[in-house]
């Protein structure tokens, strides 16, 4: 009795609903004989972490179940559910994309719904699944201000002409919110574009604006794997970024380098410019060995308060082996140094990790 009435009914009915309403549709599409494919995938992790205070320990990472229907030529649709552990015995559903894609004229479509907001390579082409990462966490800026998700409607165009040149323009959710779109409190909107001249390579630029009424609220880039912290300044804070990628996956080598600059402006402390860039360097040989490094530096600035003054490194070695195509291991040593300031509640100093990550798909 007393377990049932610490049951939260109310976080439990939204998971539930989505997880009927795929249900019902992914039936619905193999009943009609409609094209529609459903997969599933997760990953397990172990580390080690060696600082002030030495720890182990295995964690059941996010387990997610993925579906691509298509209705006809021109409509079609894409879901993406996940479930991650959060605390206590206790296991969460989240929503990370559903949308309904109407492809109007050739490579040009309308989306609507919840998707991956395309501010970077590694937002727009990989998503939860970390099979297709190239290492085992994301970059550093995807913990303090890459708006992962965003609510709302997108133009989209791909592989146009003969550089494969694409587009993305969309209006949707804010910072504060990834589910719903408030269309009269907050709003962002982004641009990118991309090019692809050659198959391995790919060229992009992005701008992200939003202004957030309560700062504090900063669900859509909470898919970070560094130590998230919580912002506890509530004011308004206007948020301008601009992206840029580079990605090479040759037979052999593999090259990303993902740069971010976001300029922060508030009525308390004025204007802070804040920078992030990723390097991955990665190296293919006998066939299913990936051999991979990596360093990643993220900083704010002093007058921020979206993620408060933030100063860390972060080098990585690591070795991937494929399996197959749907299961591969990946190792690797990570060093971070760190700098913080007051406001901060994560002690200053360095930092080693060792982790192993077992990744799958069916």
């Amino acid at each position: 009795m007393k377990q049932i009435k610490n049951l939260n009914v109310k976080r439990l009915i939204k998971p539930l609903v989505w997880c009927f309403f795929l249900f019902v549709f992914s039936n619905s599409l193999y009943a009609q004989k409609m094209s529609a494919r459903l997969n599933a995938y997760g990953h397990i992790n172990f580390e080690s972490v060696f600082s002030d205070t030495t720890y182990s320990n295995f964690k059941l990472g996010e387990q997610e179940l993925f579906i691509n229907g298509k209705f006809n030529d021109n409509f079609s649709f894409l879901g993406e559910i996940t479930l991650n552990y959060s605390g206590h015995g206790n296991y969460r559903l989240n929503i990370e994309r559903l949308r309904l894609k109407y492809n109007y004229f050739q490579n040009h479509s309308l989306i609507l719904g919840k998707f991956h907001t395309p501010v970077n390579y590694w937002n727009d082409v990989y998503f939860h699944a970390r099979l297709f990462f190239p290492t085992i966490d994301r970059p550093l800026m995807f913990s303090k201000w890459i708006p992962v998700h965003t609510f709302g409607m997108r133009l989209q165009g791909q592989n146009i002409g003969k550089n494969n040149f694409g587009y993305d323009f969309l209006i949707g959710s804010g910072m504060g919110s990834e589910d719903i779109y408030n269309v009269f409190d907050e709003t962002s909107l982004t641009a990118a574009i991309h090019w692809k001249p050659i198959d391995e390579i790919r060229y992009g630029f992005s701008y992200y604006v939003t202004s957030m009424k309560d700062a504090s609220n900063m669900a859509a880039h909470s898919h970070g794997d560094d130590e998230h912290q919580m912002n506890t300044y509530s004011g308004a804070l206007d948020f301008h970024m601009l992206n840029a990628s580079f990605a090479y996956y040759g037979e052999k080598w593999e090259f990303l380098n993902e740069f971010s600059f976001n300029r922060t402006n508030t009525d308390t402390l004025g204007t802070s410019n804040n920078v992030s860039n990723y390097i991955y360097l990665g190296r293919r040989f006998l066939e299913k060995n990936v051999a991979f490094t990596g360093f990643d530096i993220l900083y704010s600035g002093e007058k921020d308060l979206h993620t408060y003054p933030y100063d860390r490194m972060k080098f990585i070695l690591g070795y991937k082996y494929e399996y197959s195509e749907n299961l591969n291991l990946k190792a690797q040593v990570e060093y971070y140094t760190n700098v913080f300031d007051d406001h901060s509640h994560i002690s200053s100093g360095r930092k080693f990790e060792f982790k192993i990550q077992m990744s799958y798909g069916l």
